[in-house]
């Protein structure tokens, strides 16, 4: 793990997100990254949602947002069947909760957390982290991303906004065995633009919502 992302620990309080390269051992992702290459049974995942409605989950005030009259859609895949594997769950705390536990000084109740897969054409719209599976409070959603290689125009690219009234967003790579961390009592609007019908590889993460002992 790159000591000075460590330090950079602030900006997931102030800014509203922390990135990390390198986060894992290279020997450790290059694992994780052909256990999830193997992986023969992928659910696919088409969400259409009423979530921009007033008063909904994914309510947004910035115009350059999704209006109220819109949809949300969400594609891609999830690999549900490794997800609920008790070896797998036992990897992950082991892997990566005990470091997020040190990372943050706080301790991790309970996570709901995904495997997915997005190839050409999957994409998620703009939304927030609220409720997920069985945590009534995410205090950090987490990606940790998997690849062989991944440019820019081949699109699955994260974008992160401030806040619902942003006017911009930030435009965050999936490169190989990097993790962002999003401070979501800050409630950052992001998404993940379509994939490339040209993207030479598929685009891994690990997607998690943690709820820990105490709100930040």
């Amino acid at each position: 793990m790159e000591e000075n992302n460590m330090n950079n620990v602030d900006d997931f309080y102030e800014n509203g997100f922390l990135v990390i390269d390198d986060f894992l051992d290279e020997s450790r992702s290059s694992e994780l990254l052909n256990r999830f290459k193997k992986v023969n049974s992928w659910d696919r995942v088409d969400q259409e949602r009423d979530h921009y409605k007033k008063d909904g989950p994914f309510e947004m005030s910035s115009k350059y947002f999704p209006s109220n009259d819109e949809k949300y859609y969400l594609q891609g895949w999830r690999a549900k069947e490794l997800e609920n594997d008790t070896g797998w769950k036992k990897d992950f705390r082991e892997i990566f909760i005990s470091k997020i536990e040190k990372l943050f000084e706080n301790t991790v109740n309970i996570d709901t957390t995904y495997i997915l897969k997005y190839c050409k054409n999957d994409f998620s719209r703009i939304h927030v982290d609220d409720l997920r599976g069985e945590v009534d409070r995410v205090d950090i959603s987490i990606l940790y991303y998997l690849c062989d290689q991944w440019i820019w125009d081949w699109g699955g690219i994260l974008m992160l906004a401030k806040n619902t009234n942003s006017e911009d967003m930030e435009a965050i790579m999936p490169k190989n065995n990097r993790i962002i961390f999003i401070n979501n009592q800050m409630k950052l609007p992001h998404c993940v633009t379509p994939v490339a019908k040209y993207a030479k590889n598929d685009r891994y993460a690990i997607a998690s919502f943690i709820g820990c002992s105490k709100p930040f």
